[in-house]
């Protein structure tokens, strides 16, 4: 059992027994003496918990007396928190007068013989824990403080993200870089071996995976090679589950439910006639025949495909390699003492700690020259004092091996100076498989709703916080590694490697228990929380061990993949009545198409994910479950309806409705849920169908939801009879931790007008963003479907510079009678401008004022910079745009240069720094735009006719060569762009349905100006292009060339191009 695990268990019957629900039940029928006896008997054990829990692994008879006590630990934690929601119930019932409803609630018959029952288990209990007090003192054991303040004591100095794009966080690893290299990239065109195998062995935690990370992203092998495949294999060796793992490496899609003749074909679809390279991470596999099952599969490919492999096996790498295996030795002395120090000591402290330097490498030394174990050590001793390094070194690095297993006793030393709350979160993770990808969010979730996050002295803090420090503080000690992190920067998901994953197994213990395919029989004593390493399908049925299974907390399906066929509602059924101790419950992506009503008796459940089920709604018993902090029905695509008691439930943190199509509305009382902070999506409908109904929920509902955080969409159906009040009352100002706002008006309506001016709806609409004003930190707003002519004056006239500074993203949608758009150039943090279907808006900005514009014979001024951020640019639909400003459109051809006013020469000049994605489509009136010097991608479709690519990605007078890596020019006719200038650098052209008129001389000039750079070349459906087979003999990095229904002449003219596909 992981250490932790009881004392915070203990902790929590603590906090219950303190609460004033039980307190008043205990004095309303007399046996409150009996529960401060049992407060006592409670406190004297979990004062020697922690000695207890750390001396367990050295004693069979410690271990013995700890599982006696779980037994009945578990068995207070369940009785106290029934008998906590028994009392919420009667308070919900009751209008918060307890005690008359406890008497109440006891008044009759069946009610005095719960009460009798109750006070008969804590009797009960309390002789147990006596018993097991008494035989805890041949233990002697001593009391050990926790310590109290250290959770939250997180590292801001530096921050560490051990992400396989970090290079430079990677120490001696350059030499066997270089070596494996060599080996991928070599041609072996004399040898008859198709496809080589190139193994990297090493004990765990030497830095294999991370090798191999390093040279898959390494940019000689992304040009080399037309296809790159990651798949980490572990322990079990299932050639269609590898399959499987191979194409959703090449597709970014699953394939579940699929036959193994179909995953050949769709691997054949996939990988045939490429040159790839699959990297198989972490294989056990020691069976020869099973690894050439594997490999006949793998001879699809063009020759020079090559596979690496990472193992722990010299017997794997044997049996595998067609070339020299790459042996992997521990760092040297000195990168061992590098890598040490830059993990241990702050930046620029290394000269303040000279008198800790001995000390140092006598601890680098024990651990042994590995990275994982050197990277621990030192994030454990980063910011301790003198004392704790010498402790460390004395006591707990005694009596170490140097093997692997030593290096996971060394691992483990980091665990023991955890925390206990920390200890059962790492130990919660051994129910996820190796290399599993765990979301942030889901897994804060999960410890919550397991109890693990304990608020205790932490006043000010929401459990959310506290859990994210939980998370920083695991991955600060190198818990977790392969930081993943969204668009605004914050981390959004984390890896385990698996040396770590293994020692979390270890702690664990029995508590955590993960089955295997087809288990029949198992151990079911102390197994509190369970997950499946397969998937679940129709025809599964409940292993009959367990159904033994009856203080059960976890129910997790980490491999569970969509399944067409539904799932059986006698099983659903079975598992609700079998584990009414769950606290979470996992049956996402099964055929749930009906929820039992019993759900209603889990009164424990904290967590609820049905996300992905075909469930059309859920039992109105869901809102007994006061106890519930997660609901999660995300993507449920047939969800209609929710229940209409949702108020119930007052404990609800997290309730996801995100892509569930067909709920157009959501019950009242929503409102009322003041601890949600996740409400990413939330309905208002005022059509004719809900605009008298009581029990919809109104825009006002939003009130007093402050604690939303991250994302809301808004959805509004129909029109608010007082919409700029309506609005305003949902304060949306007022809620600080929101990060997106999405607001989406009546598309119905919007599709019925057509492209008409609806007078009505347009008032409707302005007044309704009027009043819903962001707060300040805001980082993306997105407004879809918006009838308003103007946008809101928080928005207008520079005001959006000053309500919203730190905008990142903005998203414009199908707002066709909008006439103008704020001035966003002078967002400092704008990445992103997505502007679609605007099909009213003329010129992006009215007044160029606001832009201190210099004159062309001065430095340009750096006071207001013109987007100084923005990386992607989309302008689509823009029906009528003509350019940015007014009074930069001039008339090219009739007008000379030296008569444009020198204002407009100035406008001219501006440019976008930093955009290096630009797509336009459908603006067939824009004749002018800011330059792009910078650009590398560039997409027009439907676009313009006298504007050049070359004019696009002009070159600015600093760097006269342009960046365009990419093209793409779909039905554009006449147009004259494709000039040396700024092609030079071109990977990939795509031309699409273009009539592109040019000579075959400059064909062949264009064709050897980026011989060199271009990898991908597509026509398709361009029946007039006569000259571009000319000149294709000059494209030798050529490795994609498509023709899809093109001019035969250019059939004729690819005959001069040999060895291209």
């Amino acid at each position: 059992m992981a250490e932790g695990v009881l004392f915070c268990i203990a902790e929590e019957i603590l906090k219950n027994l303190g609460s004033r629900a039980i307190d008043e039940i205990a004095s309303a029928w007399g046996f409150k003496d009996r529960l401060e006896d049992l407060k006592n008997t409670i406190n004297t054990i979990k004062d020697v918990l922690l000695d207890a829990e750390d001396r367990q692994s050295d004693s069979r008879v410690i271990r013995g007396w700890l599982e006696r006590l779980a037994v009945v630990v578990y068995t207070a934690d369940d009785l106290f928190d029934k008998v906590g929601t028994v009392a919420l119930q009667k308070q919900i019932q009751g209008g918060n007068k307890l005690t008359k409803e406890v008497t109440i609630f006891f008044s009759n018959s069946n009610q005095i013989k719960f009460a009798l029952s109750i006070s008969k288990k804590i009797k009960t209990i309390r002789q147990e824990l006596d018993g097991i007090v008494r035989d805890s003192t041949e233990f002697a054991f001593v009391y050990r403080p926790r310590e109290e303040g250290s959770v939250i004591n997180i590292r801001r100095g530096r921050d560490q993200t051990y992400s396989f794009v970090d290079a430079d966080e990677v120490i001696g690893r350059d030499d066997d870089k270089k070596a494996i290299l060599d080996i991928l990239l070599a041609s072996y065109e004399t040898e008859n071996e198709m496809l080589h195998v190139i193994p990297i062995v090493g004990i765990g935690g030497q830095g294999k995976t991370t090798l191999a990370q390093l040279i898959y992203n390494d940019p000689q092998v992304e040009k080399y090679f037309e296809l790159r495949l990651w798949v980490c294999v572990s322990e079990v060796f299932d050639i269609k589950l590898i399959t499987e793992k191979i194409l959703k490496s090449a597709t970014n899609a699953e394939t579940p439910n699929v036959e193994m003749e179909q995953l050949q074909g769709q691997l054949r679809r996939e990988v045939a006639d490429k040159t790839y390279l699959l990297v198989l991470d972490d294989v056990w596999n020691e069976n020869r025949e099973e690894w050439l099952k594997l490999r006949a599969l793998l001879k699809i490919g063009r020759k020079g495909s090559k596979i690496l492999v990472t193992t722990r096996s010299r017997e794997v790498a044997k049996i595998m390699a067609t070339v020299s295996v790459c042996e992997l030795q521990g760092l040297s002395e000195e990168k061992s003492w590098n890598l040490f120090q830059k993990m241990a000591f702050e930046p620029g402290q290394t000269q303040q700690k000279l008198h800790l330097m001995e000390v140092g490498k006598e601890i680098v030394k024990k651990c042994a020259n590995v990275p994982l174990a050197i990277r621990t050590v030192g994030s454990l001793l980063y910011g301790k004092d003198d004392s704790k390094w010498l402790s460390f070194k004395n006591r707990s690095l005694a009596n170490l091996s140097d093997s692997e297993n030593g290096v996971i006793d060394i691992l483990k030393l980091s665990y023991q100076h955890l925390q206990s709350p920390l200890k059962n979160c790492f130990a919660y993770c051994s129910l996820f498989p190796k290399d599993y990808e765990f979301d942030k969010e889901i897994l804060i979730n999960l410890w919550m709703a397991e109890g693990f996050i304990v608020p205790k002295n932490h006043e000010g803090q929401s459990l959310e916080e506290l859990a994210e420090c939980y998370f920083l503080i695991l991955m600060q000690r190198c818990f977790f590694q392969d930081i993943k992190r969204d668009e605004w920067g914050n981390i959004s998901s984390c890896k385990m490697h698996d040396l770590m994953h293994d020692l979390a197994q270890q702690v664990a213990g029995i508590n955590c228990k993960v089955i295997a395919k087809f288990e029949e029989s198992s151990s079911n004593k102390g197994i509190h929380h369970l997950s499946f390493a397969y998937r679940l399908t129709s025809v599964w049925k409940t292993p009959s061990w367990m159904l033994n299974l009856k203080r059960l907390r976890t129910f997790l399906l980490p491999e569970q993949m969509r399944d067409g066929s539904p799932f059986s509602k006698m099983i659903c059924q079975e598992i609700l009545s079998t584990f009414g101790c769950l606290r979470v419950l996992d049956l996402h992506n099964l055929g749930v198409r009906n929820l039992p009503s019993s759900i209603g008796n889990l009164i424990h459940l904290r967590y609820l994910n049905l996300s992905q089920t075909p469930i059309k709604e859920l039992p109105d018993s869901i809102t007994d479950l006061l106890n519930l902090q997660t609901l999660n029905l995300y993507h449920c695509r047939l969800l209609e309806i929710l229940p209409r008691n949702m108020r119930k439930l007052n404990n609800l943190r997290s309730l996801d409705t995100g892509r569930c199509r067909m709920l157009d509305h959501m019950p009242s009382g929503l409102g009322e849920l003041t601890s949600l902070y996740q409400l990413p999506r939330f309905i208002v409908n005022h059509s004719p169908k809900f605009r008298n109904f009581p029990n919809s929920s109104k825009l006002s509902d939003l009130k007093n939801l402050n604690n939303l955080k991250g994302e809301l969409i808004i959805q509004i159906f129909g029109e608010l009879k007082s919409p700029l009040l309506e609005a305003t009352e949902a304060n949306l100002e007022g809620k600080h931790g929101l990060t997106k706002f999405h607001i989406q008006s009546d598309i119905c309506s919007l599709l019925i007008t057509g492209a008409s001016l609806d007078v009505s709806g347009s008032n409707h609409d302005e007044a309704l963003l009027e009043g819903l004003k962001p707060y300040s930190n805001l980082k993306q707003l997105e407004i879809h479907f918006y009838r308003g002519q103007k946008l809101p004056s928080w928005a207008m006239m520079g005001n959006l510079c000053i309500n919203l500074p730190n905008l990142v993203k903005i998203d414009l949608l199908r707002c066709n009678w909008c006439q103008q758009v704020p001035s966003f150039g002078q967002l400092p943090s704008l990445k992103s401008l997505s502007l679609i279907y605007l099909k009213s808006v003329e010129y992006m900005e009215m007044d160029c004022s606001v832009y201190d514009l210099p004159s062309l014979k001065e430095p340009p001024s750096t006071e207001i910079p013109f987007f100084p951020s923005l990386q992607e640019l989309t302008l689509e639909g823009m029906h009528n745009l003509k350019g940015w400003w007014k009074e930069a459109i001039v008339n090219n051809d009739t007008q000379d240069a030296a008569n444009i006013p020198m204002k407009q020469q100035r406008l001219l000049s501006m440019s976008f720094p930093n955009v290096s994605k630009l797509f336009i489509q459908g603006c067939l009136k824009l004749i002018s735009l800011p330059l792009c010097p910078n650009v590398e991608e560039l997409e027009l479709v439907h676009a313009f006719e006298t504007m050049s690519v070359s004019k696009m990605a002009a070159a600015s007078s600093s760097n006269s060569s342009s960046k365009l890596k990419s093209l793409t020019i779909s039905n554009v006719e006449d147009l004259k762009c494709l000039s040396r200038e700024c092609l030079h650098q071109l990977s990939s052209l795509d031309v699409r349905s273009g009539e592109l008129v040019n000579t075959e001389e400059i064909g062949k000039e264009v064709f050897k100006s980026i011989s060199s750079s271009l990898r991908s070349l597509t026509f398709s459906h361009c029946d007039r292009l006569r000259f571009f087979g000319q000149g294709l003999e000059h494209l030798t990095a050529i490795k994609s060339l498509e023709l899809t229904i093109v001019n035969s002449l250019i059939y004729r003219q690819m005959n001069s191009c040999h060895g291209k596909t």
